[in-house]
């Protein structure tokens, strides 16, 4: 018997870690999780670990393209040692899943696709309503969609995001969250059907750096920052160390939150199309927050 797998994809920031540490918390079963990181520091890994799920973790590109080889060994592994009743693969925000369906149909043996899960922010739908190609695909393909931050929404732009979706995807289970919460058996099952068009090999219009400090930073100058951070990024996350106490930091699109956590340095990664443009004022300013 092939084991299931579950895809969730969704664009930067949707809220694809949230609803993987929902599953994890809810699961009975013995599941594996593959994490697919798009810069190098393992943040989405760190945050569900420690919860009696056997994870393997992608850093440093795209498993829909780059990293193929690796997803391909990655379940093999699993399939071998872990023995899992289900695998959960969270992708990064730039993953175009048809590429993964052909994979996980024709080069991975002892596995069968179960579903695809979109996670869609609706806010930034809102605020952003040109899709590309990516966001329109990760929509087009999805078996269970999750329209995240409603509470961010009026009732008639929530209607608009429906909408929209609706345009690009009749046959998906639509479901509405705050914070994606929603009952997550009901992702499970679904038992897909069909494939997907040809995957043509894409170029990442995303770019990123890396930040990190032994140094606690200064908390309320790090609140500024983040309020003030260039157009030019759409995502950050990671962990910060201020004289406060430590924190997991996210950053979507003009809007931001942190929650408490425990890390012994800040890490953080941003993301954007003009990041790299961006990169040195950027670190210029989190070093100039030190606290020595």
């Amino acid at each position: 018997m092939k084991t299931p797998v579950t895809i969730i994809t969704g664009y930067l920031g949707a809220g694809k870690t949230t609803l993987l540490r929902r599953i994890i918390a809810d699961t009975k079963m013995r599941m594996a999780v593959v994490m697919n990181e798009f810069g190098r520091v393992d943040v989405d890994g760190r945050v569900v670990e420690g919860r009696n799920i056997r994870m393997v973790e992608l850093l440093g590109g795209c498993v829909c393209c780059s990293l193929s080889g690796e997803f391909d060994a990655a379940i093999a592994e699993l399939l071998e040692k872990a023995k899992p009743e289900w695998i959960v693969l969270e992708t990064t925000g730039v993953a175009e899943p048809a590429a993964l369906v052909h994979d996980i149909a024709g080069n991975v043996p002892g596995v069968r696709l179960d579903a695809i899960v979109t996670v869609v922010d609706a806010d930034a739908t809102v605020r952003f309503p040109r899709l590309g190609h990516t966001g329109r695909e990760q929509i087009e393909l999805a078996d269970v969609i999750i329209l995240n931050k409603t509470d961010l929404v009026t009732a008639g732009d929530l209607a608009d995001v429906h909408a929209a979706v609706r345009g690009l995807n009749r046959r998906a289970v639509v479901l509405e969250a705050e914070e994606c919460a929603v009952d997550t058996r009901v992702l499970f099952g679904m038992e897909r059907k069909g494939s997907a068009p040809p995957h043509q090999a894409h170029d990442i219009a995303f770019e990123h750096f890396d930040y990190a400090a032994d140094a606690p930073l200064g908390h309320g100058k790090f609140l500024q920052f983040l309020e003030a951070l260039p157009r030019g990024i759409y995502r950050g996350k990671g962990f910060v160390v201020t004289e406060k106490g430590s924190f997991l930091v996210n950053y979507v699109a003009g809007r931001s939150s942190m929650e408490e956590f425990p890390c012994e340095k800040t890490e953080l990664v941003f993301i954007g199309k003009r990041a790299l443009a961006q990169k040195e004022a950027i670190r210029g300013a989190l070093d100039s927050m030190k606290r020595i």
